[in-house]
């Protein structure tokens, strides 16, 4: 969802030539389809991720200027294993607000949630990814 939310974002303020946005996870399934609930709210939201595929981090995603993750650990994952991708990994709220912090900056994952947590935990990656673009525009 919130690779679709950005590139929407991005859309939205005629950036979507100069930010490229691609998203994987470190425990996803290769090849696995947006969940039901993910492809009905973003529906809703205008967005179409009916063909999305999961995609499973690796090397290749280094080479961005700029690594968002949802949680703490997520970061700290990927950090453990490319320590050369300090400076460039952050949580998304931790990004968003400017500010690092360990405490309260993960989102939870809505995978096998009702369509409300969905909702939610949309509304709420839109918000932090509405703070990155205005932090990138800024610099």
């Amino acid at each position: 969802m919130a690779e679709a939310l950005f590139k929407k974002l991005l859309e939205e303020r005629g950036k979507q030539n100069e930010i490229m946005v691609e998203s994987c996870g470190i425990a996803a399934v290769e090849g696995m389809p947006a969940s039901p609930n993910a492809i009905k709210i973003m529906k809703e939201q205008g967005i179409d991720i009916s063909s999305h595929k999961a995609r499973l981090f690796s090397e290749e995603f280094l080479k961005a200027d700029l690594i968002l993750t949802m949680t703490k650990s997520h970061k700290d994952y990927i950090l453990d294993r490319f320590p050369k991708a300090k400076g460039r990994v952050f949580v998304l709220e931790e990004f968003s607000s400017g500010q690092s912090g360990d405490e309260n900056v993960d989102i939870p994952d809505p995978y096998g949630g009702n369509e409300d947590t969905y909702r939610r935990v949309a509304d709420e990656i839109r918000q932090k990814l509405k703070n990155v673009l205005e932090r990138l525009e800024k610099n």
